[in-house]
């Protein structure tokens, strides 16, 4: 009898191990798939940066690992709809993307809308004379026949080239693609010598309120021509199975125009996004927390 319960308690207690080790192999699993790198990819579009680095820094607080990959646009759509890259945050519809999206969105999932009231545009400095752009065929010597523009593929450039210079009749001017940066380089160049400058731009944008800039009136709606853009966060079809809290966070999320400014401001003003990123949650804690609970 002694016997037969000893052998009972070992058994017992053999079957206790078996479940205690089940269980560290269950969150050793789950701690792996916790730990699983999530890549974001950005264009160098202010709002893409501000927007990619906070939920960097918002995903790295709850324990995600996260790299931040910048690129141009067609290879993000074409990494996200691969599965190579996790996340693109920045994309424009119904307009300025909407070519990317024809081609890959039945490959990639649309999480959400962040904004809802984005616009693209001819933009110039308040001092020059123009105030159309039918008043740039006139003007041509003043401008040098160019137009300052971003990185080569982007979907503001094709507006531009393929939309407003026919319909202006400047055809003849020349679209300078470069990047963002040498833009706003170029930009901020001209205005310190108050120069006349025209360059492609969009909203939200910190350059508006900083260079007291505006968009040429555009009558025929060459640049907006299904009106305000939505700005949505897609993912590669597995993200939700994957993050589904991840996921649902980004699907809720929402930021308003005043909001994004004092997030590129800080980032500006910082000079590094991490650190920009970091103060401006410091001083939005009860917004950022709405964002991940």
């Amino acid at each position: 009898m002694k016997q037969s319960k000893k052998i009972s308690f070992i058994m017992l207690t053999i079957v206790i191990m078996l479940l205690v080790s089940a269980c560290g192999n269950s969150n050793t699993a789950s701690s792996t798939t916790t730990k699983k790198e999530i890549t974001i990819g950005y264009i160098p579009w202010d709002e893409a940066v501000a927007v990619t680095f906070l939920w960097k820094e918002l995903l790295e607080e709850k324990g995600y690992k996260v790299k931040a990959v910048q690129s141009d646009v067609a290879p993000l759509f074409s990494g996200v709809a691969q599965g190579n890259i996790d996340l693109f945050l920045d994309v424009w519809m119904p307009t300025t993307h909407s070519s990317y999206m024809k081609r890959f969105g039945k490959q990639v999932d649309v999480l959400g809308t962040w904004y809802d009231q984005a616009d693209s545009g001819l933009a110039v400095p308040d001092y020059v004379d123009a105030q159309s752009l039918a008043d740039l065929k006139n003007k041509k010597d003043e401008f040098n026949e160019k137009i300052i523009s971003i990185e080569p593929g982007s979907g503001i450039n094709g507006l531009t080239k393929d939309h407003a210079m026919p319909s202006y009749g400047l055809t003849d001017w020349n679209l300078v693609e470069s990047s963002t940066a040498a833009m706003l380089s170029e930009l901020d160049k001209a205005i310190a010598n108050k120069e006349p400058i025209v360059v492609t731009l969009w909203r939200p944008h910190w350059a508006f309120e900083k260079y007291n800039l505006r968009y040429l009136k555009d009558p025929k709606n060459t640049m907006n021509p299904t009106g305000p853009e939505k700005i949505q966060s897609i993912s590669k079809k597995a993200f939700k199975e994957d993050y589904p809290e991840a996921a649902k966070w980004l699907k809720d999320f929402s930021i308003s125009a005043d909001q994004l400014a004092s997030l590129e401001s800080e980032i500006n003003s910082a000079k590094d996004e991490t650190k920009g990123v970091k103060n401006w949650i410091s001083k939005n804690k009860k917004v950022t927390e709405s964002w991940v609970k």
